[in-house]
């Protein structure tokens, strides 16, 4: 399928958050539509993941410095977004600095997944650009981002349609018992979108591995499953936990279900409440967000409730749950009723 080569190949244009759910109008929320195009790459098959993604290792420092330096010199964006090299600076100092000023992205070469769970440890959901660089292979750019505003749900704010609730009963939730599926079907839904191949490698060696540094976080890769009466996965997602909060990054639905990807959501939510989780970090602000009960908050205020709750040790871990029983938990309080 020539996993890569779908983007273009230095495009400095910031990738667009590729969750589930259908659009929603104008007029129901502030933020951006979802226009990705959808199930493009519908081909794309485990084998292909796994030939394309497992000989891939970071950059050596000298090449790192090599094109440290020259990106800034041939891409403007990356003048604009700042630069952080784990080798002359702390994670802690870069984000001061980046704190204190308006961008939303950051760039780097130091694909390492400690330093991607200390970076999701203060905020920055990291996601990744492809960049073609003559006739080497394409280089993987991690792209730590927080933006000056990110939706946040609360659980007493959960909306649950009529129709959740009837087609919930139909499936059941597991996680991480299907990382690898639910990151190809991510892939087959968006394309590559952010999701690249240095990325990859990075979260599946976090999901097996975790963190493996000396600071003393609570930091984990992890995936929701969704499954029909059938057996088939039919939707999921794929995110981290940092302490006592879930920061989803993408998801999927399979193209012949309805209501799925919707159904996915509550579920993931009410999985999350049940195990102990405070709040839902959904990232990047866009419309559907707001028919689940998200809100939008500022960058702010959003560090200072992580730094809350970050510190918080919560197990991830729960055996397989029917749709029914967890949205009977929902139901034992009060929550809003979405139309």
């Amino acid at each position: 399928t020539g996993m890569g080569c779908a983007a273009a190949h230095g495009s400095s244009r910031p990738p667009s958050d590729p969750q589930p759910m259908t659009q929603m109008s104008d007029d129901e929320s502030d933020g951006k539509e979802d226009t990705s195009e959808k199930f493009a790459s519908l081909a794309t098959t485990m084998e292909d993941l796994r030939r394309h993604d497992e000989g891939w290792r970071p950059e050596v420092p000298g090449r790192r410095s090599l094109y440290s330096r020259a990106l800034p010199s041939n891409i403007p964006l990356f003048r604009k977004w700042m630069v952080f090299e784990s080798a002359t600076e702390s994670v802690r100092n870069f984000t001061k600095r980046f704190l204190a000023q308006p961008e939303a992205y950051s760039w780097t070469l130091d694909f390492d997944g400690d330093l991607f769970c200390e970076l999701a440890y203060e905020g920055f959901l990291s996601t990744s650009l492809e960049l073609g660089v003559g006739s080497s292979e394409p280089l993987q750019v991690m792209l730590p981002w927080n933006d000056p505003k990110r939706n946040t749900l609360d659980w007493d704010e959960l909306h649950v349609s009529k129709q959740v609730r009837k087609r919930a009963k139909r499936y059941s939730m597991t996680i991480d018992t299907a990382y690898d599926e639910v990151m190809l079907q991510c892939i087959r839904m968006h394309g590559e979108g952010w999701l690249y191949r240095g990325l990859r490698w990075l979260l599946r060696g976090v999901f097996r591995n975790g963190y493996r540094g000396e600071r003393d976080i609570q930091v984990g890769v992890h995936s929701f499953e969704l499954w029909d009466h059938d057996g088939r996965l039919v939707a999921g997602d794929l995110g981290y936990t940092v302490g006592a909060v879930y920061t989803s990054m993408t998801g999927f639905r399979l193209q012949d279900t309805q209501g799925a990807g919707e159904v996915q959501l509550v579920l993931t939510a009410a999985l999350l409440e049940k195990m102990g989780y405070a709040w839902w970090d959904l990232g990047m602000v866009m419309k559907y967000k707001a028919k689940l009960g998200a809100r939008v908050v500022s960058r702010d205020a959003f560090v200072e409730r992580l730094r809350r709750d970050r510190d918080r040790r919560v197990a991830f871990s729960h055996e397989r749950i029917p749709g029914g029983e967890l949205m009977a938990a929902l139901r034992a309080r009060p929550r809003p009723e979405a139309a």
